[in-house]
């Protein structure tokens, strides 16, 4: 098929499918991300995974995190720093030590690949988080700015995990960075993201501003964005990381009210939807039948295991029960770091093709599901 039509069939679709959401006062996320399981492989095969979808929605995801840095607010995510970074460290051990035990002991697992089975359902990924929070008007309050900063700890950290776990269990298969190594590298990011967005961003947008050429302000800040992101795949990062962390830049200058109005349209008219439908698509049930069992039980822990351990470290500090509930909803969604793990464990033959299956079904299923328990609690 060509990459017109797909696009084509995948804006009309997601436009559709968004305003039925609505129509029905579910977020529109829900309908967009229906639009790629039913028009995919898993139901009508009108659309299958391939290079121009995969391009298609990094850019989306990319340009979507982006848009919530550029209407972040540094000052709250600095206050909630210590909060957040507790949401992390929960998040990621309740989960993990769920799944370790569960693997283990139930479905007879070694410990090596229940290790590893438990740390892909301790990556979260909140651009679908972010979406809802941004509809509902709700991506500023102490909720949604601890969702954030736990989402970046949590990054962090995942990638620390799995450098180590690597490490240890990992064959010739790989050839891992030494973890002292990736944790200089990751420190380097966090300098270098910090410095050039406190010195270089505004001094870079107001020379653009200066130029005599159309859009150059809306060009300087995509930019800064694909830089950034660039900056952060080079050091290691996850590339939504590096886009955060350049809207963040540009939210603390006289630039962001204006850069807002042009880029959201941009992300949200073209690559935010190929974004969405490109997690549905990944949905298969072929060969699914024989392994029900075990990825019901995956998703189960996967919710519970965010939903409890996020919330108990939001409770912590302060939070309402109701609150908490909101930011362990958050952080139930996967995303690409779990995908970055399922392919480790995959090459270094922790796992086989099948519970590869299994691991991508039950990444896709939580990110359907967190959008709605976000709605139902906040």
């Amino acid at each position: 098929m060509s990459y017109l039509l797909q696009l084509v069939i995948i804006l009309l679709l997601t436009k559709l499918g968004a305003h039925l959401s609505n129509i029905f006062n579910f977020p529109s996320v829900i309908g967009e991300l229906l639009v790629g399981v039913l028009a995919g492989p898993a139901v009508l095969n009108l659309l299958a995974p391939n290079t121009f979808t995969h391009y298609f929605a990094e850019l989306g995801v990319i340009v979507l995190m982006f848009i919530a840095g550029l209407e972040g607010d540094l000052k709250a995510l600095l206050h909630y720093w210590k909060s957040s970074l507790t949401v992390a460290i929960l998040g990621v051990i309740v989960p993990t030590a769920s799944a370790f035990l569960l693997c283990y002991y139930v479905f007879g697992f070694s410990a090596k690949t229940a290790i590893f089975l438990g740390l892909i359902l301790s990556a979260t990924s909140v651009s679908i988080t972010v979406q809802v929070l941004r509809e509902m008007q709700r991506l500023n309050s102490p909720e949604g700015s601890m969702i954030l900063g736990a989402a970046v700890a949590d990054d962090i950290i995942c990638v620390i995990l799995l450098g180590i776990c690597v490490s240890l269990f990992g064959t010739t298969a790989t050839s891992p960075r030494s973890i002292s190594l990736m944790l200089g590298l990751m420190l380097l990011f966090f300098v270098l993201a910090l410095s050039l967005g406190k010195w270089f961003v505004p001094k870079f947008l107001a020379v653009f501003s200066r130029l005599n050429a159309s859009e150059n302000e809306t060009t300087a800040a995509l930019v800064l964005c694909f830089g950034f992101a660039f900056l952060a795949v080079s050091l290691g990062m996850s590339d939504v990381l590096g886009a955060y962390f350049a809207g963040l830049a540009i939210s603390e200058t006289n630039f962001k009210e204006r850069l807002a109005l042009k880029i959201e349209p941009i992300g949200y008219a073209v690559f935010i939807p190929v974004f969405f439908v490109s997690i549905g698509l990944n949905i298969s049930f072929v060969g699914m039948s024989k392994d029900i069992l075990f990825i019901t039980c995956l998703i189960i822990i996967a919710i519970l295991g965010k939903q409890i351990g996020c919330g108990l470290g939001a409770r912590c500090f302060g939070l309402s029960t109701n609150a908490a509930n909101i930011v362990g909803a958050g952080m139930v969604s996967r995303g690409e770091m779990a995908l970055v793990v399922t392919n480790v464990a995959l090459s270094t033959h922790l796992i086989d093709q099948n519970h590869y299956t299994a691991m991508i079904v039950v990444t896709v299923i939580t990110t359907l599901i967190a959008p709605l328990l976000l709605k139902y609690y906040i």
